[in-house]
């Protein structure tokens, strides 16, 4: 199945995504579902004169993932089990970007952590053209350059898993 790409700028937003076609277009649906509902900001030398939004940002809540990850170099591991291997890559997926600020991690890594964690997974490029074929990754590059990025909704389904093995632990 050939990937499909699309990459759009609508004002201040952007969408990238590349995957199945399907895969693709669900994102887009919920990213213009989610810019829509946004109101619209005015600059201060709008003729209305009304001010924009506060430009803080405001930050999401952070999670205290400390528990269940373990970090050394580059080598990111879980020591909480999840209830399948394919959230325990999501988790290392998760892992990297957290600590590493690793957003596209290589197959070595995450089969390296995944090693580190107790699983003998030994083809890793299966679960995650899988979880691919979700959504939830994104692969670039070719053969043994190949990386891999959550999106936005891997990104999300990975803090999901990460919450709910945090509450399991005592």
């Amino acid at each position: 199945m050939a990937d499909y790409k699309l990459k759009i700028k609508v004002g201040e937003h952007e969408f990238e995504a590349e995957g199945p076609e399907e895969a693709v277009k669900s994102q887009f649906d919920a990213f213009r579902d989610l810019i829509s509902g946004l109101p619209s900001t005015k600059k201060e030398n709008s003729p209305t004169g009304t001010l924009p939004v506060s430009e803080t940002p405001i930050s999401p809540p952070t999670l205290n993932v400390d528990k269940i990850f373990r970090t050394e170099g580059r080598l990111i591991s879980i020591t909480a089990p999840p209830a399948s291997e394919t959230d325990a890559v999501l988790m290392i997926l998760f892992g990297q970007r957290h600590y590493r600020n690793n957003d596209n991690a290589t197959g070595s890594e995450i089969i390296d952590g995944m090693v580190q964690s107790g699983y003998r997974t030994p083809r890793i490029d299966r679960i995650l053209s899988g979880l691919s074929d979700e959504g939830a990754v994104i692969i670039t590059g070719a053969h043994r350059g190949k990386r891999y990025r959550l999106t936005n909704q891997g990104h999300t389904r990975a803090e999901t898993i990460v919450k709910e093995t945090l509450g399991k632990l005592p």
